[in-house]
């Protein structure tokens, strides 16, 4: 009986790529005549599907260890959420929510998780090797596949933009990351990492311009805003900031609006999300769009090919993200903001 892979190399394209054809995946796109070049193979080769083999549906477990209060907050989390559900349902996965890893079955085809997870936890999330996929982040690359945002391209696209535009001085308003341990861990955020790393090869970092809260809430934004506001006489505002997500900037927005500091004119802001709030607030945020349904679809699609193929090593996926620019963040020569 002819495999995918008899049909792949006499094609001369990737198993996953001809498996996807071949099976129908809605959301695989394919040129015209590698398409036609696939099925010609296929035909000559008398390929025919095996029943016995081909899942009508992929049974997954999904693993959202996102507090609902947090959900409720961000709606970053609630977009990711309805992504997942919204792509699964295109590439014929049936998904179950749960609330504890070890309520999931060990009969499902593979498992997709979001959030922090606590060290036995990820025991046995690492039981499922390569059918277990991270979206939004990766507790250890050595163990698990992911899809995440490009975070360190975002921070580096951010500082070279405030750069072109002449600032002499670049601050970060970030959050705190938890290790979700019965005792708590604060965790230094990557974003944070990043930048203070990238400032400090071009000898502009200054730790009095780097503020850093509890989380990433509007509520943490805007008493990190009034912090910068009652240290002005000792540190000056920088020319711009970089703050680590929306909802902080929102918060720092409304705290700067209170006490009559002009964004950009004072300070200008380029954050992180681009929620839906941004397009509304005083003014307009610019920010990087972290596209949660490109999210989805790639960790779907790699989490069914993994599922199809099983593979022993673990892929790492990053995604970039556009600037949408809007008023808080305009360059000399745009002319233009949504």
């Amino acid at each position: 009986m002819t495999t995918i892979r008899e049909i792949a190399a006499k094609a001369g394209y990737s198993a996953a790529s001809v498996s996807r054809l071949l099976n129908n995946d809605p959301t695989f796109s394919i040129s015209d005549s590698a398409r036609n070049k696939i099925l010609e193979t296929a035909q000559t080769l008398n390929y025919k599907k095996n029943s016995a083999t081909t899942h009508d549906k992929y049974n997954i477990a999904v693993i959202f260890a996102i507090l609902p209060q947090k959900e409720l907050e961000d709606v970053y989390y609630s977009n990711l959420r309805q992504s997942v559900v919204n792509y699964a349902k295109k590439t014929n996965m049936s998904l179950t929510f749960y609330l504890e890893i070890s309520d999931v079955p060990v009969e499902v085809d593979g498992v997709l998780a979001i959030g922090q997870f606590q060290s036995a936890d990820l025991e046995l999330l690492s039981s499922y090797s390569s059918t277990c996929i991270f979206i939004d982040s990766n507790p250890d690359s050595h163990k698990f596949s992911s899809v995440q945002p490009n975070l360190e391209s975002i921070i580096e696209q951010a500082i070279k933009l405030f750069i072109q535009d002449g600032f002499e001085s670049i601050g970060f308003i970030g959050g705190s990351l938890w290790h979700a341990n019965e005792i708590p861990t604060r965790l230094k955020d990557p974003r944070q990492k990043y930048i203070e790393s990238y400032l400090r090869e071009l000898g502009l970092l200054n730790q009095d311009l780097i503020h850093i809260g509890s989380d990433f809430s509007i509520k943490t934004g805007y008493s990190l805003g009034n912090e910068i506001i009652t240290n002005l006489s000792r540190q000056p505002l920088p020319n711009g900031f970089m703050i680590a997500s929306d909802l902080l900037a929102v918060g720092v927005l409304q705290a700067f609006n209170e006490h009559g500091i002009s964004v950009p004119n004072d300070t200008a802001i380029i954050s992180i999300n681009d929620i839906d709030i941004v397009k509304y607030t005083s003014p307009p945020l610019t920010t990087f769009k972290i596209d949660t349904d490109q999210l989805a679809k790639t960790a779907i699609n790699t989490l069914k090919d993994n599922i199809i193929f099983p593979v022993n090593t673990h892929k790492n996926i990053l995604l970039d993200a556009d600037i949408v620019y809007r008023q808080s963040f305009l360059q000399s020569h745009t002319d233009s903001f949504i």
